[in-house]
């Protein structure tokens, strides 16, 4: 292996060693070693953002450039949990059989080792002709993404494309569903579940009718081009009564709704809205409230875009194989950066699993190769 992957993977194992577990951990250690990475290469960086949830950004300019080349990838990881469940400690980045071991290897310390050595590789190459904006975002696992937003709110970065850190070599992600997150809250009035008189209104019958109700729209498995697998609903989260022998008096429950480009918050709200009214005209004895808690939008690159269908062809000619062009169920924060409408590759790296559980690894012999895909893509982009 060359001298800068091991360099790479080296960096990549400090990040890991350096725990930034959401909800657990703040991201300013993580931080303070890509800052003075990127000062070691001459760059000259800045962190921004609380101290608590602290962000890096770097911008690189390229003299006569007429591009720029947004990389970024987040600082925080998603926590450890038990860490018994771990076959190798997750802080400690073990390499074993080519596979490197750690919470947030794949998501996303190595992008951040990859994104960070690509900068200083390309800006020292005379045939790279654009300028780079890296940005490390904070607090991204926690679904906030408050560090994407401090970066965009700071900086307004402008650039041609955006390439995020989320890993996966066998397809490049190009888009995501949204996701709408809802609670609803069913009121009803207590009583002795054995009284002969007095039945009460129970909470949870006045859900169960709302689920069912909620259910039968069609908000789940739509389908369009790119999103074949389908929008999603789910009740994600439930609670209700105190005691066995008490009929219950509320119960609350989440909603976690998956849409596509084609749908959208407004439209799937008053859906919603609309249909629990007509339960109730229906039923009386239905006394309900929806709370909104979140909504990020979905987005779709254009797969026609010029960078695109060059990193699908350099990767195919690269590895060997067909790659094919996808969408990402899950969210990311390309759907803040989305509202700039800057082209966004969401995900394509190195060979990875058990994102997000015990064991996650990266397959430490796929860093060269994601290395010189992108490399020879973005040189190529930058003289067209």
């Amino acid at each position: 292996m060359d001298k800068q992957s091991k360099e790479i993977i080296e960096f990549t194992q400090k990040l890991v060693a350096t725990p930034s577990q959401n909800f657990i951990d703040s991201e300013s250690d993580v931080a303070n070693l890509v800052f003075e990475k990127l000062k070691d290469f001459g760059f000259k960086p800045e962190i921004i953002g609380p101290k608590e949830h602290p962000s890096v950004i770097c911008n690189i300019k390229k003299e006569n450039a007429s591009k720029t080349i947004w990389l970024e990838s987040c600082l925080d990881t998603v926590p450890a949990g038990d860490t018994v469940k771990w076959e190798y400690p997750p802080f400690e980045a073990k390499i074993v059989d080519n596979k490197m071991y750690g919470c947030g290897t794949a998501d996303s310390k190595v992008a951040i080792a990859l994104f960070c050595y690509l900068a200083k590789e390309l800006f020292e190459n005379k045939n790279f002709n654009a300028s780079i904006f890296l940005g490390f975002d904070a607090n991204e696992q926690s679904g906030e993404y408050s560090g994407i937003r401090d970066i965009i709110k700071i900086k307004k970065p402008k650039a041609d494309i955006c390439i995020l850190g989320y890993q996966g070599i066998d397809e490049i992600s190009i888009g995501m569903r949204g996701w709408l997150r809802l609670k609803i809250i069913t009121k009803g009035e207590s009583a002795h579940t054995g009284s002969k008189s007095k039945r009460g209104n129970n909470a949870i019958h006045q859900m169960a009718e709302v689920i069912t109700t909620l259910r039968k729209l069609d908000l789940e498995g739509k389908k369009e081009p790119f999103f074949e697998y389908g929008s999603a609903f789910n009740v994600s989260l439930i609670k209700g009564g105190i005691s066995i022998n008490i009929v219950p008096d509320e119960c609350e429950v989440s909603i976690d709704i998956r849409f596509l480009p084609s749908q959208n918050k407004k439209e799937i709200m008053d859906k919603v809205e609309k249909t629990l009214q007509e339960l109730k005209n229906k039923n009386s004895d239905i006394h309900y409230k929806v709370e909104f808690i979140r909504c990020e939008p979905p987005f779709l690159t254009n797969p026609e875009d010029k960078f695109v269908k060059l990193l699908q062809k350099i990767a195919q000619d690269e590895l060997e194989t067909k790659i094919p062009l996808v969408t990402s169920g899950a969210g990311s924060v390309g759907s803040v950066i989305i509202e700039l409408k800057i082209p966004i590759i969401n995900s394509f790296g190195c060979r990875c699993n058990n994102v997000h559980a015990p064991n996650e690894w990266i397959s430490i012999d796929t860093i060269p190769e994601i290395f010189e895909i992108y490399k020879r893509s973005l040189i190529e982009f930058s003289n067209n």
